[in-house]
Parts: structure tokens; sequence; C-alpha cells
């Protein structure tokens, strides 16, 4: 290899590497306890949602996960299942597979879900491509306010299939969708219009039902993002006439963005164009319930211009945790967890309103679990003052000059009188 190269040394190989990094053999190796330790103190520096209030808004929202919930994932049988290649001896596994596409179902109001994608990014990515492959279009309208990140994963997607994105602007009032920009946007080379909610700035959209009407008179399939716990409380996206739902499993934690898992769930009729995997229920020959894996139409099984999807696979072992922890809360447990989120929402959002320089909410909308203030005290004062009182901070939308706030049910009134005090230190320096 070097030779090929037109190197003469390893030593050659690697110059381009800073000699800080390189391993020194001449030192003394650490013991697993000595190791240990060091290890625990590095990790010290970093700032959990377990010891420091977390504000961030956009999506990272800190929930309690039941201990059995990792208990249960943890069982052998199932943290050491691998891709189910052969159904007849992956019985467990495809079984907690069918109970959580049969929760999505319920949860969205729509006929089949598959056994989950990676991230929430990448169900709206592929649901781009699956409104493509129903309608041959090649555009895609993406409705005012959504997660940036989600929508840079769908540019990613539509490069491939050569498909257009347009984001419409949003109402500067409200900070829900403006319905004039969507219906201009919308013509007939849309295969797909697509909104969030609740959006970005945590408002919840309105008038769902005006925008399927739009986007079905045109011919395109209507895509609705939403939170799963919001669920509980808001009319579920096959009630406002989606044809398709993606959206972000719960039950794990955040663990530095990820691993995550990816819930795409559609009408019957799209089945056959869906992504991913769908494990059904039968009967053997003897009556006996089964499970068998329906439908994987992925490039590993069939010819690859025939695939719906080049996923290899699904987030199992996540689907498995979301299905247990939805679970244990059921309908009524998950209805109080929604209203308590809820409720924590409003309190810091009335809480901020009381300091003068604060504009909160900045949006009229209805807002569920993120929303948006307008401080009038300096980036640096703030930043400062939320380091100073360990708080997690919020996060800064600079072309708004505001910030987005997120709440969860792990928030006390302790925390939101600390962020208080800190955007009150703030204000008072107003180092602008």
């Amino acid at each position: 290899m070097l030779e090929y190269l037109g190197l003469t040394s390893a030593d050659e190989l690697f110059s381009d590497i800073p000699i800080r990094s390189e391993f020194h053999m001449e030192e003394q190796p650490l013991s697993e306890q000595e190791l240990f330790f060091e290890f625990y103190e590095l990790s010290k520096r970093n700032w959990n949602y377990l010891e420091h209030p977390l504000f961030a808004g956009g999506g990272a929202h800190a929930h309690y996960v039941p201990a059995v919930v990792q208990k249960i994932i943890e069982r052998g049988e199932f943290l050491t299942s691998y891709t189910p290649y052969q159904p007849e001896i992956s019985q467990g596994m495809l079984q907690a597979l069918f109970e959580y596409q049969s929760m999505m179902c319920e949860l969205t109001a729509l006929d089949v879900a598959n056994a989950s994608h990676y991230t929430y990014g990448s169900s709206l990515g592929e649901a781009a491509h699956m409104a493509h492959r129903i309608n041959s279009k090649n555009k895609v309208v993406v409705c005012g306010a959504v997660n940036p990140e989600r929508l840079e994963v769908l540019r990613a997607y539509a490069f491939g299939k050569k498909l257009a994105v347009v984001q419409t602007r949003y109402d500067e009032q409200k900070g829900s969708l403006d319905f004039d920009a969507l219906q201009s946007a919308v013509d007939d080379e849309t295969c797909m219009v697509y909104v969030e909610s609740p959006n970005y700035f945590g408002v919840v959209e309105p008038n769902l039902e005006e925008v399927a009407e739009i986007a079905h008179k045109k011919g395109a399939l209507f895509c609705v993002g939403f939170d799963m716990i919001s669920l509980a409380l808001f009319k579920p996206p096959g009630e406002v006439g989606a044809d398709i739902a993606v959206g972000e499993g719960v039950g794990f934690p955040i663990s530095y963005g990820g691993p995550s898992l990816g819930v795409f769930a559609t009408r019957k009729q799209y089945v056959r164009s869906m992504p991913g995997r769908v494990v059904g229920a039968t009967l053997d020959k003897r009556g006996k319930r089964g499970f068998v894996i329906t439908l994987q139409t992925r490039e590993q099984h069939i010819r690859r211009e025939k695939a719906t999807s080049n996923i290899t696979t699904n987030s199992a072992i996540l689907a498995l945790a979301n299905a247990v922890y939805l679970a244990l809360l059921g309908k009524s447990g998950l209805k109080k967890l929604a209203e308590r989120i809820l409720s924590n929402t409003h309190y810091t959002q009335s809480r901020l309103a009381e300091l003068k320089g604060v504009t909160s909410p900045l949006f009229k909308g209805y807002c569920y679990q993120d929303f948006v203030a307008r401080i009038q005290a300096s980036e640096q004062a703030l930043e400062k003052s939320f380091e100073k009182h360990g708080i997690i901070a919020p996060t800064r939308l600079k072309q708004l000059d505001s910030w987005l706030f997120g709440v969860s049910e792990l928030t006390t009134k302790a925390h939101v009188d600390l962020l208080v005090v800190s955007i009150k230190e703030a204000l008072e320096k107003n180092e602008v």
C-alpha cells in the first residue's frame, strides 16, 4: 500500500495527524478501576437533563422513561434478536413489532403502519418518495415552520429523485402556516403537501382539514408530522384527512440525539407503495396464530428498481421500547401526561410574560410543548446567565431575534423559577 501511494513509511502515511494524538506505548496502562473513574470524571463535564433544567426546544424533549422499559428491551431474546429473515423462528420480536404497528395505527387513526424507520427525518424523506411513486409528480410543498434539521433530510432525499422542495411562509402573527401562501404553492405538479403540528415554533396548526382539501384538489398526498404524546389531546392525522403520518418515537432517552425511531403510517390503499417492512398476523395450517413479515419491499429482497426503499432494516429495539412505554401508560396515562406537559408550557409562558422586556409567547397561536419568546437582552448576557445558573439553554432563533423554549413533564416550578431569575439578571445587565 505504501509503495502504491508513493510513501516510504507508516509514519509518513499518518503525517497529517497531530503529534499529540499519537498513542505512546511507553505510558503505563490504567487498570479497569482507574480507567472507570477517569472516564467518570470526564463524563461530569457533560450537562444532562437529570441534573440541569432543560429548556431547549426544537424536538429534544426529556421524558421520564419507567425503568421497566429498559429492563424489558434488555432481555436477551429481544436485545440479541437480529433482522427476522426467518419469521418462523422470530415470533417474539415479530409479535412485538405487530403490537407496535397496531398502537401507531390507533394513535394516528390510519390503517397501516410499518415496523419503523431510523428517524423522524428519514420517515419524512421516505414519505416524499412514496408520494412521488404514487402520483409521479415532482414537487413537495412544506408548509410554514418545520424543524430545519428534518427539512435538510427531506432535501437530501429529494435530491436523488430530482424533487423540488418548496417551503411556504408562516403567519407572522400566529406562527401557524399561511393559507394564501399554501394555495399559491400547491399546483398540479405537487406530489405531497407536508405540515408539522405542533410545528417548529410549538404552535398547533389549526384547520388541517382545509390543508388536506387543498392538497387533494391538486391530486397531491397530504402528510402530517406529529408529536406522539400530543395525539392524546389533539385530532390524529387520519381524522384531519392525512394520507401519511410521520413522527418520532418515545420511550427512550435523548442520548445526544440518537438513536431514534421514525414512525410511518398511511392509508390501506397505499400499502403496496409504503417503504420498510410490515409485520402481519396470520394462522398456520393448524389454526394457530402466528406472525409473518407481510411486506418487505426493499432492495435486499427484490430487484432494486422495484424496491420502495433502500433502508435495510428498522429500529426494532426502539420500536419495542415505544410499545412498552405506551402500554405502561395506557390511554388515560398518555392523556394525563400530555395535559401535564401542556400545563407546564402555559405556566412557563405566563411566568416569562410577567418580566418587563420579555414577549411571551411571541406568536398568538396555541402552543403545546414549545413556544417562542423574545427577550430584550443580548445573546451573550443570556447565555452567560443560563450557564451561571446551570440551565440547559433554550434554542436561539437568530432570524427572529428570539428563543425557542421547550418543556416536558420533568419541568418543575423550581426549574421555571430559576429560568426567570436567570433572564432577570440578563435583562438587568442588558449587554447589547
